[in-house]
């Protein structure tokens, strides 16, 4: 059998100077200010920021099919565990909404450039709000909305008879 012989003395006795080796990619010299915080990583921890706000605010809209679908599975019938399944569906967007600014506040707390948050508050409550009318909608598939002027019969006085004929 022939053996290979390779002859690596050249590569290690190269002398390795700083000025040989490249950046790092990400890294420029040249970008880096007197505070040690280079202005590229200002920008995208600003667009990290901002997309992750973007994600916090169409969460929300990712859990609506599942509440469909339990809504669906669950049936129209007044049972304990359909009006569960909307009172969950009509609670959890109201406390979504309610709670807007802690549900953003780590993305403003954080130390750098400041994020504008208020578009991504906007769509994370506007689906909300169609959580709420979701709910709502389901109420009323259910009949547990007065929409019907017979609901509203205990509140109509009863009808005075001016005569009667015996």
């Amino acid at each position: 059998m022939k053996k290979v012989y390779a002859d690596l003395t050249p590569l290690l006795s190269k002398p390795r100077t700083a000025k040989a080796l490249a950046d790092p990619s990400g890294f420029g010299s040249s970008s880096t200010l007197a505070s040690g915080t280079s202005v590229s990583a200002r920008t995208d921890d600003s667009a990290l920021r901002t997309s992750k706000a973007w994600e916090v605010a169409i969460g929300p809209g990712k859990s609506l099919p599942m509440q469909m679908f339990m809504a669906w599975m669950s049936g129209t019938s007044v049972s304990i565990f359909s009006i569960l399944i909307t009172g969950m569906i009509l609670m959890s967007p109201v406390r979504a909404i309610l709670g807007v600014n802690q549900t953003f506040a780590p993305l403003l707390r954080a130390k750098g450039a400041r994020v504008d948050v208020s578009m991504q508050k906007l769509v994370f409550v506007a689906i909300n709000v169609a959580g709420v009318l979701f709910g709502i909608y389901r109420l009323s598939i259910m009949g547990l909305l007065p929409t019907t002027s017979s609901d509203w019969l205990a509140f109509i006085p009863p009808k005075q008879y001016l005569e009667y004929s015996s």
